[in-house]
């Protein structure tokens, strides 16, 4: 096979993958065919180079990145290692680029949607218990530029990224706070008239686009507005009875984003949370209440193997899938999701994370477990100065520092370093679905989740609690 044929059939390869994304499929088999042909392109290379090989090489290495990040937590070897050094603003940059957007509202939606997909929520933020600990958080700076995929971050950090990447296309993202409050989200004048509002880290009307971004379902803390809506905050709109005739308003104004997604490709009609709900007949009863109590318990064991069967979103975490599952229980009868109880457990992550991701990688690449570790102690160094953080890097490159070494090290050293570092990262989500008997109250199950150990089921409380002893609950 001569190389124009090889280049033409990479190139082949390429545009099938560009409708995939599309349709938001992420074939690992394309991935792996894309890496078969980057191989042979790069020894190409080294005997006759040209612009166009160039081009192909470049973009079957942005496919094989994009396929990756949206199956990460597949943990494909070839999928891990090619994330290692991957910064999450040129990823977002290149993907906008790669689908040739122009248009100013298309360039701020597929932005917000990508970058939301591949960032987690930082909830060391939740866990503290003063302002001034919140604020060292919110005010903690991030490196635009080398910023990691699957980073933690809080409202200001994520604003920062965002507002680099929207930057990058000439558009400009106002940040907005009000006094005395840490939350901030951004601004987007669209047009003498519009506004948009872009907020994925805060918890409005139940809901966060850190998750729904992650689900591709629909999403709350983006809206394009008419002008005088400027600088409202979308939580206090949705969160107090008092904005009851605003928050309807504004709620109409979400259907803008339905048309933009099937614009971008994102969805064809409905989104897919929508289309389980309306090919489900358990969630067909709205706000009914189910009576018979044989008929209430059916309906609740029903309940219990769809949440124990549903596919989890990739890349979803424990703190996130909370808003998915929702979408769901409150879709069900009133009395059927009286009986369920939703609730994030908050565990030591030097207790439980790293033990279980060595557990889970051992068999991984050694590059990976670094590239692990560096996510989860890179917040402590936010808060250093820069002669500090080179030496905390150095002595970690070094091996000289292993985690628990740093914790303490961080500890003796808290004159120098705010308290607050003591308990940066050391949250981990998991979330819990406890379901009750209709009649006596009684537990009928216990369902946990989070990405290390999937979806595991308790048959009672003292299952549960046996487990409870293998964690440091926070």
């Amino acid at each position: 096979m001569d190389n124009e044929m090889i280049i033409n059939e990479a190139l082949a390869l390429t545009e099938k993958c560009d409708e995939d994304f599309l349709r938001n499929i992420f074939s690992l088999d394309n991935a792996k065919k894309a890496r078969e042909y980057l191989t042979i392109l790069k020894k190409i290379k080294k005997e006759n180079d040209s612009t166009i090989l160039n081009a192909t090489i470049k973009k079957l290495s942005f496919i094989i990145k994009q396929i990756d990040a949206a199956n990460y937590h597949t943990y494909q070897k070839e999928s891990i290692l090619n994330l290692v050094s991957l910064s999450v603003t040129d990823y977002i940059i290149n993907l906008i680029k790669n689908k040739h957007l122009l248009d100013p509202l298309l360039i701020a939606r597929y932005a917000y949607i990508e970058l939301a997909k591949v960032l987690y929520y930082d909830i060391s933020y939740i866990k503290q218990t003063d302002l001034i600990s919140k604020s060292k958080i919110c005010n903690a700076s991030v490196n635009v530029k080398k910023e990691k995929i699957f980073s933690y971050v809080v409202c200001s950090q994520w604003l920062q990224l965002y507002t680099y990447i929207l930057n990058e296309f000439g558009i400009e993202v106002i940040k907005r706070n009000f006094p005395g409050e840490d939350h901030v989200w951004g601004e987007i004048k669209l047009d003498d008239k519009h506004i948009i509002i872009v907020d994925a880290t805060d918890y409005i009307n139940s809901s966060i686009d850190l998750s729904n971004a992650k689900s591709m379902s629909p999403t709350v803390g983006f809206v394009v507005l008419p002008s005088e809506y400027s600088n409202i905050k979308l939580f206090d709109i949705f969160n107090n009875s008092r904005n009851n005739e605003t928050a309807k308003t504004i709620r109409d104004y979400y259907e803008l984003n339905r048309d933009i997604d099937k614009t971008l490709g994102y969805i064809v009609d409905k989104y897919p949370v929508e289309e389980i709900i309306a090919e489900n007949e358990l969630f067909h009863y709205g706000n009914e209440i189910i009576s018979n109590s044989k008929d209430s318990e059916m309906f609740l064991r029903k309940a219990m193997s769809f949440f124990r069967k549903i596919k989890i979103p990739n890349n979803m975490d424990g703190y996130e899938i909370y808003a998915y599952y929702m979408t769901f229980i409150k879709k069900l009868p009133l009395n059927i999701r009286a009986n369920i109880n939703e609730e994030t457990l908050y565990v030591d992550s030097f207790n439980y994370k790293i033990k279980k991701l060595h557990t889970k990688f051992l068999q991984a690449p050694h590059e990976y477990l670094e590239y692990l570790n560096g996510l989860i102690y890179s917040r402590y160094y936010k808060y250093l100065t820069e002669k500090e953080t080179n030496n905390f890097l150095e002595q970690m490159k070094n091996g000289v520092l292993d985690g628990e070494q740093i914790r303490d090290l961080i500890a003796k050293n808290e004159l120098v370093i705010a308290e607050i570092n003591r308990n940066i990262n050391s949250y981990y989500a998991i979330n819990k679905l406890q379901f009750f008997e209709p009649m006596t109250s009684e537990t009928l199950a216990i369902q946990l989740f989070e990405p290390m150990m999937g979806t595991k089921i308790y048959k009672n409380i003292d299952e549960y609690n046996e487990f409870k002893k293998t964690i440091v609950l926070k």
